[in-house]
This record gives structure tokens, C-alpha cells and sequence, in this order.
């Protein structure tokens, strides 16, 4: 399997990469800023120079030709610097082109009458490039050129450049090492979060130390967050998952009671009463296991992954004809009533595989707890949707407990498992309602679905 670079790693190459791409590139705009200012510095001088021989009153020499001699003569053994003579050079000439002046390799520079200002030529020899400034004089009897070893240039921009390359190429190294050392140690709370993370156990949901720099702690804080949520969900899920057992111990204990007895019954009618009494055991375990499957997958749900609009007709006429046979053999009556549009019940999107679920465990608690002979009514208005029966009711006392899971209140003699209003409080919050149970006056059970507030 191929390993993805770490984040370190990738910070380190970029950094290590981009600091001496920039470094150079910086060198190179640098010498080229350089360059130009020792052009601009020199051709001032050269300018000047050329201006100020023209001034001087040299007189025509014909064949003796004043030749300067070199300044090391000149000052007699003193000090002349860093100067070089065959560096420079000057030419004068008269307007027949015959030189009055020269020095340094003046004399090699090139007479004519047409060129003014700068020109970069070749020595004789052909090795060196010069920078050659013409300038006549206003009545055009004199021409002077003044030169410069392009070398000389080239020389002082690396002079300068190296003067500034020199502290950078000793201490490159050490910011490259500096910027290694400053990427670890920066990501390092990453890693210690990493090594925290990979020493919990499964089931350790204690929180993340939340010191750590500004840019690691969303991170942490996410992470505890979820630590938490999970926590929450492992919870839950053991509470359910223990109850559901001990929920399910019950009727499989009584289906084998009831399959020994069948057994050991030594007539026909005895069987087929204990045979009765094991399919409403069977009966009741599959209710059991059908109404525990839903609510295993309801609880993981955060929200609706696709609501649509919501038809309430049809919704109600799902949920009353898987009602209809149970009812009829309790000489039940099923009503529905239409107190405003179909299409104006609780203006929401849904699910309606889960809504038509809700109003079936709604309808069939009123018709299993309802005596034979009663009345259960459906109202659909604007703002609510409502279960309600003639029947026994609740006692004040168990009203806020019933949607509990699994608590039935004492003394109840219909089998059932106290899961079927858990289920439609879990529905009705997935699709922001609430449910309200309150006993009615002229006696029965009302369940009333509304907007949650």
C-alpha cells in the first residue's frame, strides 16, 4: 500500500525547496539591478571625463604626440590604489583625424568623425569589449573618445554581488536547518495528538487536552466533540441492547413453556389451546423484533436523507387499512376526518414510509387498548394531526412515562412490548413534531401531533 507524505514532510520539502528558488531569484534581480546602476554610474563618469578634455587647450603637436605616461611613473613609487591603467583610456583627435592626446589603449581607439556617443566595440586583439564614448567638440575641430574595459564593469557587479552572496551562503544552511527545526516542532502537537489517539482504547471517549496552539485546538475540539457523541450512541445502544434482551427473555421463556406443554397434553383440545397460546406468543415476539428492527434504524438518524412533499391522504389511507382487520374483528369503528385541505395538513416534507408508520402504531395501540365496541377517530387540520379514542385511557399518573421504551403501566393486561410510542415520538421528532397525549374529557385517549416549538 502506498504511504501518502506526511504534512511535515511536505512543508519541509516546499519550505527547503522555495527559500533557495527565492534566494536566487532575488540574486539574480540583484545583479541585475546592480549592473544597471555601475552602467549608469560609470557612463556618468565617462560623460563627464570626455566633457572636461574638451576644455583643455592642447594645441596642434602634428608627429609629437603628447603620450601620458602611466600614473605609477607619474607619482614616483606613492601609492596608487586599486587603479588600472589599461582599464581606461582617452583619444583626442583634430578634425583631419589626427591624434592629440592619448592614453591607457587610447591609442588603439578608432577615429571617426560621425559617431557621438556610446558604442560597445572590440579591441583590436578582439578579447576584451570596450564601452567607448564620442563626443565632438561644438565647432567640430576635436573629437574625443573616452573608453572603459567592459570587464571592469562585469567585475564590480560580481564584486558587489558577492559581497551580498557571501553571508547568504553561510547562513543558508543554517535556515534551511532552522526552518526543519521550526516545521517539527510546530506540527509537533499534531503528532502528540496522533500518539494520544493511538494509545486509547476503543471505549476511552475522556476528552483531548485542549492545549494546543489556535490552529490545532477546532481540530480537538471537533474530535472531543464526536468522543462525546460517540459515547452517547455506545450508550444508548448498551441500554437498548439490554433492554431488548431482557425485553425478549419473556416471550421466548413463555413460547417454551407453551411448546412443553403442548406436549405433554394428552388430548386434542388441550393441544390446540396450547397451540393457540404459542402463536400469540409467536405473534407477539415477532411484534417485539419488527418494532426493535425500527427503532434500531431510526436512532442512528440525524434528519430525513431525502424528505418529500407530503401526501396525508394517502399516508392515512396506508396506515387505517393495515388497521382495518383488527379493528372489524373488535367491532371497532374507524373514522377519518378531513378538517382542511389534503393538501394543507402540516405543510412539511417527510418521509412517508415513516409517517404512515406512525400513524399505524398510533391506531393500532387505540384498537388493541380500546374495548370491543368503541369509536377511534383520525382528524387532519392545518396545524395538527390527532388519534383519538373513546376508550379507557391513560391514568394522569402514567401519562408523561408511557412513550418511554418499554415501560407499560401496572396492571395492563393487553401483551405488548412499550415500544410503539417511542417509535412515534422518534418519527415525529425527525420530522420536527411533538407529541402530546392528554386524556379527554368525555373519556378516551387524544395523541396530537404539532409543530415543535
Amino acid at each position: 500500500m502506498m504511504h501518502q507524505p506526511t504534512l511535515q514532510r511536505r512543508l519541509a520539502i516546499l519550505l527547503l525547496v522555495s527559500v533557495p528558488l527565492i534566494w536566487l531569484v532575488s540574486t539574480g534581480v540583484a545583479a541585475y539591478v546592480a549592473h544597471h546602476e555601475v552602467d549608469e554610474l560609470y557612463d556618468t563618469q565617462l560623460t563627464l571625463f570626455a566633457r572636461q578634455l574638451l576644455i583643455v587647450n592642447m594645441g596642434e603637436h602634428g608627429d609629437d604626440l603628447p603620450l601620458l605616461p602611466k600614473t605609477k611613473k607619474l607619482i614616483r613609487g606613492g601609492d596608487r590604489g586599486e587603479a588600472e591603467d589599461d582599464d581606461i583610456g582617452l583619444a583626442v583627435w583634430n578634425a583631419d583625424g589626427n591624434l592629440l592626446l592619448s592614453d591607457g589603449k587610447g591609442r588603439r581607439f578608432t577615429f571617426d568623425a560621425s559617431r557621438r556617443g556610446f558604442y560597445s566595440v572590440r579591441a583590436d586583439d578582439g578579447k576584451d569589449e570596450w564601452r567607448l564614448f564620442y563626443l565632438p567638440a561644438p565647432d567640430g575641430t576635436r573629437l574625443v573618445a573616452v573608453g572603459q574595459r567592459q570587464k571592469l564593469r562585469h567585475e564590480v557587479v560580481v564584486k558587489v554581488i558577492e559581497g551580498q552572496l557571501l553571508p547568504w551562503l553561510l547562513g543558508l544552511p543554517v535556515l534551511l536547518l532552522l526552518i526543519l527545526w521550526a516545521v517539527r516542532k510546530g506540527l509537533r502537537p499534531l503528532q502528540q495528538v496522533a500518539g494520544e489517539l493511538g494509545q486509547r482504547s476503543v471505549l476511552d471517549s475522556t476528552p483531548l487536552s485542549e492545549n494546543v496552539p489556535g490552529e490545532v485546538l477546532p481540530m480537538v475540539q471537533a474530535l472531543n466533540a464526536l468522543f462525546a457523541r460517540i459515547a452517547e450512541a455506545m450508550e444508548h445502544e448498551r441500554r437498548f441492547t439490554a433492554d431488548a434482551a431482557h425485553e425478549l427473555r419473556t416471550p421466548l421463556a413463555a413460547l417454551q413453556v407453551q411448546a412443553e406443554v403442548m406436549a405433554l397434553m394428552p388430548d386434542e383440545a388441550g393441544r390446540q389451546h396450547a397451540l393457540q397460546q404459542l402463536q400469540l406468543g409467536i405473534q407477539r415476539a415477532t411484534r417485539l423484533l419488527a418494532q426493535l428492527l425500527a427503532l434500531s434504524r431510526l436512532d442512528p438518524l440525524q434528519g430525513l436523507l431525502s424528505p418529500q412533499p407530503v401526501d396525508w391522504q394517502q399516508i392515512s389511507r396506508d396506515a387505517l387499512s393495515d388497521v382495518t382487520t383488527a379493528a372489524a374483528a373488535k367491532d371497532t369503528v374507524l373514522e377519518t376526518h378531513w378538517q382542511t385541505s389534503t393538501k394543507a395538513v402540516l405543510p412539511l416534507n417527510g418521509d412517508a414510509t415513516l409517517l404512515t408508520l406512525l400513524l399505524r402504531n398510533l391506531l393500532d395501540n387505540a384498537v388493541r387498548y380500546c374495548p370491543a365496541g368503541s369509536r377511534i377517530e383520525l382528524l387532519l387540520l392545518a396545524d395538527e394531526v390527532v388519534v383519538q379514542d373513546n376508550g379507557p385511557g391513560i391514568e394522569a399518573q402514567w401519562l408523561s412515562r408511557v412513550q418511554e421504551r418499554f415501560f407499560r403501566p401496572p396492571g395492563q393486561e393487553m401483551p405488548g412490548s412499550g415500544l410503539g410510542l417511542s417509535i412515534v415520538e422518534r418519527i415525529a421528532s425527525l420530522h420536527g413534531l411533538q407529541m402530546q397525549l392528554s386524556n379527554r374529557d368525555e373519556g378516551g385517549l387524544r395523541v396530537s401531533l404539532q409543530r415543535a416549538a
